[in-house]
């Protein structure tokens, strides 16, 4: 069978035995730990040495000949006991003899113990005073503890060595299929990596007997198994008493194995567990490092399931109680008691919750769960095994959902205590709500308040007021009941009211008319935060962002990932970790919000049916950030895995809560591919959907500003103005200066000239008091365009040098690029650029890559559009050029950079519908509201893409109404 993942090895012994034909004697010494397969390694090159000529003759040492005479040399040889010379010189002429016939090759398994005067016959034959074709390949072990004879010294060290490590990892797959006609997967491969190190004898014990033909990687995390305590008894047999009880206590103690520790464990005085350390290195059995670790971690499992059942639950309890006396921490101590099993003890419950909150936080719930599920095992009253129940429920949402909510939904129904009903009743709300089923949370919650009644209005109004905050998650908006309590006097009493103003809050914030109504109920929903759920009133957090007070919301989002360490709340922290990076984008960090959304999105990703509206929402958030850091490619894959790429009324997102957000994301994109109409169509969509629950707040998302730029760039200049004047107008309601900064500037472009230019000024003085430093650079940069135009160019460089550094600052690479462009002097050229006045930009840019040789389908792909899309443009362009086909497009469009739109250059625009041509270059325009020629005014700079973010100013204008 051939060798796997060995073609480094048996290349260079190739080389060795070609070096040897040619009369030059070699000596190979391959070396390497116990089941490394230097006997299999051995093998090949006997075969290899016999194909290329060789007489190979094999010998092998052992502990049973190391003292007789020429023991290995009459193996060698084939000479029996009584039949051989009785010197050195005779067996080298013997020697001699049999390479004058042909080249020679003696193979030798274990080198270590051949006798001595069979080492010096070899050093003699390759010490001949002439060339001889001599190759002599011997496995060395790689035991420390071993002693050399006398004479193989000198062979070692005339010895070329091969090193036999495990093998690689990307060969372990390989291995099982050739070996063992296992199939792996790349996790599966990894495990049996990381327990054996690629040995290749520790891999065929880990893989034997398994039944089927795949093995997934936590079947090879289980048990090990009859095969591999067979195999590993080489490492283990005979081991003195010392020696193995370190041994046994290394493999109690893990990771965590300290000397001290180990040595108490193993009931032995620290000098002599010294001593037994030694022993096992030398024996291969723990690595030679600090502290003691087994050599593979396998070794370790080998050694734990050999140990009788009552001495190993014995010594996980004695390690588990020693470190919890020396504060040791929760996880390490549960490991301890989970590889107990059920004890009964008291003090082992808090640590096993201890420890699966602490996981839960790290995003490792399957662990959680584990820990988890130990503690049920045991004893516990129902108040403890209640609580148990779901914090397991929270940890299998991330592994299990289905279980998870069916086991949250038996426990609801099989509990009887009021406060314990309502508590889960809220729970099972939540996981619906997360799975996007917020008509199903409210009937839990109503049959619940029944089912309470009205013996316990407390639990009963807890339930009342979470149903209302259900309601904001409804299409239509908040139910009546919603906005009667939001609009009630607040009632007297205590904490119980932090739900209520968290509900006032969210309701003020979504109607932006009075900044400081939502801002009071917010902090007073939040203050104290310690003593109440975190995962109801994330609305109020919500509320502060739009509030542009980031410094408190950013507190609060710290505040949550600290508690949850002490909690159950991973939705929590994944909650807090999509305000961070809202927070992130808000303040023009556009690496920090990607840092922030990438392992969140990943961690989500598989429960992303279980948990729709948070991977919503992180997956809108990391879209948005990396369309406008210039990432399109990444943008669009996550819009494929975790949401419709393209828009249309089926696409799914029109009736869901976070579908607004999804909706603007999209919409970045498409501005980055240089599709305003499409972005406009989302946005106003995304505006319906907003409108019509009642968030009309432009802090929610400034969807009117965002269309009116994507229209304006369009050719929509009217219903572009009517949009930017609706949100200047609610901006102004709410009071931040964010938002009247935003829609100032939208609404600057949509007008020009003089007008434009006061307007941006405005959007930069309003831009400058908030945080949103990436607006503020889109705004300078629109400025210093359109300063540029009216011939001010002072004050433009002055500007453009501001833009560019905030844009460096919050990392968009598209407005750095178009910023940079514009500071360059335009090219000259030869001859005047021709322009095709009556294409639309859409129509140019898909016939100039059709002029450039692309088919259909190719422009379908890189444009993002369907065939059909592509062919109706293409009708339209040669029915307008008035050519019959794509072979007549080279005469009709000329290859001028303005008329083929490649990357970094900018577009010609369409005909006006009222005829007025739009033309380029410093002649004036009749763009102004009074059709009045104007100094030349540059369009928007707001469709970062392929062929428009590097535009130069002055070489675009308003495309027509449509």
């Amino acid at each position: 069978m051939p060798l796997t993942g060995r073609e480094a090895e048996l290349a260079r012994l190739d080389g060795l035995i070609g070096r040897a034909g040619g009369g030059v004697p070699v000596i190979v010494a391959v070396r390497g730990e116990r089941g490394a397969g230097k006997s299999a390694l051995l093998e090949e090159a006997a075969a290899r040495a016999a194909d290329a000529g060789f007489q190979v003759r094999t010998a092998a040492g052992g502990p049973a000949v190391r003292d007789s005479l020429f023991a290995a040399a009459r193996q060698a040889l084939g000479r029996p006991d009584d039949d051989g010379p009785q010197s050195l010189d005779g067996y080298v002429g013997l020697g001699r003899d049999l390479m004058a016939r042909a080249p020679l090759a003696v193979c030798v398994d274990d080198l270590l113990d051949v006798d001595a005067s069979s080492a010096r016959w070899l050093v003699a034959l390759a010490s001949l005073d002439r060339p001889v074709p001599l190759l002599v390949v011997g496995a060395v072990g790689d035991d420390a503890g071993c002693g050399r004879p006398a004479g193989v010294a000198e062979l070692l060290a005339r010895a070329e060595h091969i090193e036999l490590a495990g093998l690689p990892a990307d060969a372990i797959a390989g291995f099982a299929a050739l070996r063992c006609g296992l199939t792996l997967d790349a996790a599966a491969a990894a495990v049996c990596h990381e327990l054996t190190g690629g040995n290749p004898g520790l891999l065929l014990a880990h893989l034997a007997g398994r039944p089927g033909t795949a093995v997934t990687a936590r079947e090879l995390r289980g048990p090990v198994g009859p095969e591999a305590l067979r195999c590993t008894r080489p490492w283990l047999d005979d081991l003195p008493r010392p020696a193995l009880a370190m041994a046994r206590a290394v493999a109690v103690l893990g990771d965590s194995a300290e000397v001290a520790h180990a040595a108490t464990l193993a009931e032995l005085p620290v000098s002599e567990a010294l001593h037994a350390i030694d022993t096992l290195v030398a024996r291969q059995v723990l690595a030679n490092r600090v502290p003691p670790a087994f050599r593979h971690p396998l070794l370790g499992a080998a050694v734990l399931a050999g140990m009788p059942v009552g001495s190993r639950i014995a010594a996980h309890l004695k390690v588990a109680r020693i470190m919890r006396d020396e504060q040791w921490g929760a996880e390490r101590i549960a490991q301890q008691l989970a590889a107990a099993g059920p004890t009964g003890l008291d003090w082992a419950v808090e640590p096993l919750r201890s420890a699966a909150r602490k996981l839960l936080h790290e995003g490792r719930a399957e662990e959680a769960s584990r820990y988890l599920r130990c503690v049920l095992r045991d004893r516990l009253p129902a108040d403890v095994r209640s609580a148990v129940r779901r914090e397991l429920a929270e940890a299998e949402t991330f592994v299990d959902p289905d279980l998870a909510f069916s086991e949250l939904d038996t426990l609801l129904r099989e509990s009887e205590d009021p406060e314990v009903c309502a508590e889960l009743a809220l729970d099972v709300a939540g996981m619906l709500i997360d799975r996007a089923r917020p008509a199903d949370a409210a009937s839990v919650l109503d049959e619940t308040a029944g089912r309470i009644g009205t013996g316990h209005p407390a639990a009963v109004r807890r339930l009342t007021l979470r149903k209302a905050t259900v309601s904001l998650l409804d299409p239509a908006g908040p139910s009546a009941e919603a906005r009667r309590l939001a609009d009630a006097p607040e009632p007297a009493g205590g904490g119980r009211s932090r739900e209520l103003a968290n509900l006032r809050a969210a309701i003020a914030a979504d109607r932006g008319t009075d900044r400081q109504a939502a801002l009071a109920p917010a902090r007073q929903a939040l203050a104290g935060v310690e003593d109440g759920d975190l995962a109801r009133i994330w609305q109020s957090c919500a509320a502060l962002i739009r509030a542009d007070e980031l410094v408190e919301a950013r507190a609060h989002c710290w505040r949550t990932g600290r508690l949850s360490r002490a909690m159950s709340g991973r939705r929590a922290c994944l909650t807090a970790d999509i305000f961070r990076a809202r927070i992130c984008r808000i303040a023009g960090d556009l690496p920090g919000a990607v840092a922030i959304l990438r392992p969140v999105v990943e961690e989500i990703g598989p429960s992303s049916t279980a948990l729709p509206i948070i991977t919503g929402f992180a997956v809108a958030g990391l879209v948005e950030a990396l369309a406008l850091a210039g990432d399109q490619d990444e943008a669009a894959a996550l819009l494929a895995t975790h949401g419709p790429a393209e828009h249309g009324p089926d696409d799914g997102l029109h009736g869901r809560y976070e579908g607004p957000y999804l909706l603007a994301a999209r919409a970045a994109l498409w501005r980055l591919r240089g599709e305003p109409g499409r972005a406009a169509d989302d946005l106003l969509a995304a505006g319906r959907q907003l409108v019509r629950r009642g968030a009309v707040n432009p802090a929610v998302v400034p969807w009117r500003s965002r269309a009116a730029l994507a229209l304006a760039a369009d050719g929509a200049a009217d219903r572009a103005e009517t949009l930017a004047r609706e949100e200047l107008e609610a901006a102004r309601r709410w009071g931040t200066a964010r938002t009247i900064g935003v829609a100032r500037h939208a609404l600057a472009m949509t007008r020009s000239g003089e007008r434009r230019r006061t307007l941006l000024a405005e959007a930069v003085r309003h831009l400058e008091a908030s945080p949103a430093r990436l607006e503020l650079a889109v705004a300078r940069a629109d400025l210093a365009a359109a300063l540029r135009a009216a011939g001010r160019t002072a004050e433009a460089d002055r500007e453009g040098a501001a833009a560019l550094a905030l844009a460096g600052e919050c990392g968009a690479a598209p407005l750095v690029r178009r910023l940079r462009t514009a500071a360059e002097p335009a090219p000259a050229h030869d001859k005047p650029v021709r322009t095709h006045p009556l294409l639309t930009p859409q129509e140019l840019k898909i016939a100039g890559l059709a002029r450039g040789g692309h088919t259909n389908r190719q422009i379908s792909q890189m444009l993002f559009l369907t065939m059909r899309t592509v062919e109706f443009h293409l009708s339209g362009v040669y029915r307008k050029l008035g050519i019959s086909g794509r072979q007549e497009l080279a005469a009709a469009i000329p290859a001028e950079p303005s008329a083929v739109p490649p990357d970094d250059r900018a577009r010609p625009t369409a005909q006006p519908a009222d005829g007025r041509t739009r033309r380029t270059g410093p002649e004036p325009c009749s763009c102004s509201r009074t059709g009045q020629p104007e100094p030349p005014c540059p369009d928007t700079p707001v469709r970062p893409s392929r062929w428009h973010d590097d535009s130069r100013p002055g070489e675009l204008r308003p495309s027509p109404t449509r």
